[in-house]
């Protein structure tokens, strides 16, 4: 029998969340093989956030930006199918079985997951429920819902993850120019505190002016400068 395919994990830190030890918890909860490479954005963390299992690799990488990280973490990748994981957001449990479910279809190159914060409100409530409609008209992948791909896919796809930010958006759309994106129906569960630290209007604003500027042809560099100003 051919063996089951390889995932790889890639999830850049650049600050220790709490939920850290519970992301890592349920990527190898997996009943697939797999591999999880932790992108750290300080040598500073290196001695925080260990490798603590035989397929775990920690690389530090002080060039600041998701998009950025998630680039370093593909040049170490072994797996069919990559998953590019935040630090504060969780898996739902049997996650690798839903995605390779999703790619027996031979059409779909990749996809992403329903997505719920940790916390509830009626104004995050409605975030979500605005995020599921851009997905539905325009197949938007934030990268809040944890985007997969196939490896092989998302190497053609490299210079679209090679900016400080908005990778997700960059990534959906040269995704989508090679095959089908699937919105699996299981859900990941991610972070709420910067609309709790910042305020939610306030948060909203910030997002919402920083993707206008990036639509209007805005340099990603000079948008992530602002965005993690405080």
């Amino acid at each position: 029998m051919p063996e089951p395919p390889k995932f790889t994990v890639i999830m850049p830190i650049h600050k220790v969340h709490e939920q850290l030890s519970d992301v890592r918890s349920r990527v190898h909860s997996a009943g697939s093989p797999l591999e999880l490479i932790i992108v750290l954005n300080s040598t500073s963390l290196a001695g925080n956030i260990k490798a603590d299992r035989p397929n775990e690799r920690t690389i530090v990488y002080e060039r600041s930006g998701r998009g950025f990280a998630f680039v370093r973490g593909m040049a170490e990748a072994k797996g069919e199918i990559t998953v590019l994981l935040h630090g504060d957001t969780i898996l739902p449990v049997g996650w690798d079985e839903a995605i390779l479910a999703a790619l027996f279809d031979a059409r779909a190159v990749g996809g992403g997951f329903h997505m719920a914060f940790d916390r509830s409100s009626g104004y995050l409530d409605f975030l979500v429920r605005l995020s599921d409609l851009l997905v539905f008209m325009r197949q938007a992948m934030w990268g809040d819902r944890v985007m997969f791909a196939r490896t092989a896919v998302l190497r053609q796809c490299i210079g679209a993850l090679d900016v400080p930010l908005f990778e997700d958006v960059r990534l959906t759309k040269s995704l989508r120019r090679r095959g089908k994106l699937v919105l699996l129906d299981k859900t990941v569960v991610t972070s709420a505190g910067h609309f709790w630290q910042n305020g939610p209007v306030t948060q909203s604003l910030r997002i919402l002016k920083a993707r206008t500027w990036y639509a209007m042809g805005g340099d990603p560099q000079k948008i992530y400068e602002y965005y993690y100003s405080r």
